[in-house]
């Protein structure tokens, strides 16, 4: 058939009352169809049957014309079958559709249950260059997948000088819980220590790992009471990206209250080299034998071939979507001189 032949086909199809029917007939058109025929997919988006909705949403992603989507795909985002969902934002993103009603359904996606329909509306944020939601985007720091929470980063970059994107930051350092909580600070720079240091204290006893590693802030605090808070940590610490960072913390400090906790994660193999040289630079006379009977040991397993393996850092712990140990709103090098204005 040719084509005029199939948009015919089609078009008798999309009336027929089995839905199946009008479903493939919609798909049919979004490869073949023209402009003429958008009218014909708005009316399937208005199905009472998801699946010819969720085909009426993929043809007009196919079909290419943007205004034909502005007004009906917005809605098919709220849809709510999953499926259909799904269908129309990444229709939207194709399409590159904006405006207000785009705009919110993209936000309301943000805090989807299915994580597809939340990287498709960051996908389509941060083509448009706006947070939506900042409330749910910097939520979404915390998203226990990858590729959510990397994507969540980027858009807050991108948007980094919203001054509600800023806030939202700082209130969840401050107040959040979980990975949100330690990604939030690992955002924040330097020169917010001071304000954030009622919480990083209380995080001190966090019972997220994640977000007791952050202790690494305080090391530059010149405050006695402060360091004797990290050496009472490193004692009781038992997770070992947390002891790790504790270790290199006060062994650069050349505080002698690491020696024992080194002592006793000398023979672990993440928190172990860590504490190797937090021993060398506090005590070298300790250290030595102690390093000679953890090398003897033959308990411990023979180390893999190949390269030496790598102790995730303390922000790589955290997670970085693109393997960077230091992400920030600038670059490392800028990143201590950024202020933090809001309060």
């Amino acid at each position: 058939m040719g084509t005029d032949h199939q948009i015919a086909f089609f078009l008798r199809e999309s009336a027929r009352p089995e839905p199946e029917r009008r479903a493939a007939a919609l798909k049919g058109l979004g490869r073949t169809g023209r402009a003429e025929h958008a009218g014909v997919l708005a009316v399937g988006a208005g199905d009472p049957d998801p699946h010819v909705r969720a085909a009426a949403a993929l043809a007009l992603g196919r079909l290419g014309i943007p205004e034909a989507g502005r007004e009906v795909l917005p809605l098919l985002m709220g849809d709510a079958q999953q499926d259909v969902r799904r269908r129309a934002s990444v229709a939207a993103v194709r399409l590159g559709l904006d405006g207000p009603a785009v705009t919110g359904a993209y936000a309301r996606l943000l805090s989807d249950p299915d994580h597809h329909m939340r990287i498709n509306a960051l996908d389509g944020l941060t083509a448009l260059g706006v947070p939506g939601d900042v409330t749910a985007l910097v939520a979404l720091l915390g998203d226990p997948d990858f590729t959510v929470w990397g994507r969540a980063r980027t858009l807050l970059y991108t948007c980094r000088e919203d001054p509600a994107v800023r806030t939202e930051l700082i209130r969840v350092a401050r107040q959040g819980t979980g990975a949100a909580r330690a990604r939030a600070l690992e955002w924040l720079p330097e020169r917010c220590t001071g304000q954030l240091l009622e919480s990083l204290l209380t995080g001190l006893h966090d019972p997220s790992p994640v977000v007791r590693i952050q202790a690494r802030r305080l090391f530059h605090v010149e405050q006695q009471q402060i360091q004797d808070k990290l050496a009472a940590l490193l004692r009781t610490e038992e997770h070992p990206d947390a002891a790790a960072g504790l270790l290199d913390g006060l062994g650069g400090r050349g505080d002698d209250r690491v020696t024992e906790p080194a002592v006793r994660w000398l023979r672990h193999p993440v928190a172990g080299p860590s504490a190797a040289r937090a021993l060398g630079a506090v005590d070298p006379g300790t250290a030595a034998p102690h390093l000679r009977e953890a090398l003897t040991d033959e308990t411990l397993p023979p180390p893999a071939p190949g390269p030496p393996p790598q102790r995730p850092s303390a922000p790589r712990a955290a997670g970085t979507p693109y393997g960077s140990c230091c992400p920030s709103w600038t670059t490392p090098t800028t990143r201590s001189a950024q202020g933090c204005s809001t309060a």
